[in-house]
């Protein structure tokens, strides 16, 4: 079957979503405009609407649909969200006039490790075929593993990105969480980029777009975009190199 055909007449904009990210967007100026002496620039008001215009993109726009075909651009999907968009969402929280040095960053820390642990395990065990072929045919469950991704990507970044922690944190620290927060994203890219040249069977892209569309189990999904083998590989490239530019504008 065609994917052109099969794309055919699908919604390619998600308005419910559009309108929930709207509202947030408008609290988020009312707040900013009521309560200006807690931001510390107007560019936090941007860093807020542009994780959110990132938010629709991945997730209420037409690579959203398209993302359901290639796995490359689901990689650019998770990497939008989890290496850039978390960044954006923490430079945009408030920050606090004065607080106390080491007391204050050493809980934040734990967490962020732990966090940091949590996403990295989970992220691996999310790119083992068998998972992802498993999650992929059950949406609901796919959308959660996907947000508890996104939610603890927030606490990896923490260090770097929510301006308090930032500034209590030593730069040596930094450095070490960087080389760490590195270390545990490359595992799941590297079983992309290894997997690439083992790939076999219907890939897990397209056992979940059947799933979408309520087609026959084995139906044949001709993908006009890149060769499973190549698309796999170029997923977790995809993903180290969106990780590393993120490092290096705010690791």
């Amino acid at each position: 079957m065609d994917i052109h055909l099969l794309l055919a007449g699908q919604t390619l904009w998600n308005i419910p979503l559009f309108l929930i990210l709207f509202g947030l967007m408008v609290m988020y100026f009312y707040i900013f405009r009521k309560k200006r002496y807690i931001f510390k620039s107007t560019s936090q008001l941007w860093y807020f609407y542009l994780s959110m215009i990132i938010i629709y993109l991945a997730y209420g726009s037409p690579l959203a649909v398209i993302s359901h075909v290639s796995m490359s651009l689901h990689m650019v999907q998770m990497a939008l969200l989890y290496f850039i968009c978390a960044p954006l969402l923490l430079l945009s929280l408030p920050s606090f006039r004065s607080h106390p040095k080491k007391s204050f960053a050493k809980p934040y820390i734990t967490f962020s490790i732990i966090t940091l642990i949590l996403f990295a395990g989970l992220f691996f065990i999310y790119h083992l075929p068998f998972v992802m072929h498993g999650l992929m045919v059950h949406s609901h469950l796919h959308t959660g593993y996907i947000a508890l991704l996104f939610l603890l990507s927030l606490g990896m970044w923490l260090p770097f990105c929510w301006a308090p922690l930032a500034r209590a944190v030593a730069k040596e620290s930094l450095s070490k969480f960087a080389v760490w927060n590195s270390i545990g994203v490359m595992p799941a890219c590297f079983i992309l980029i290894i997997g690439a040249f083992f790939i076999e069977g219907v890939p897990p892209m397209h056992a979940h777009l059947a799933a979408e569309l309520s087609l026959p189990h084995g139906t044949e999904i001709n993908m006009a975009f890149l060769p499973p083998a190549f698309d796999q590989f170029l997923a977790g490239a995809i993903m180290i190199v969106i990780h590393k530019l993120s490092m290096t504008k705010w690791g």
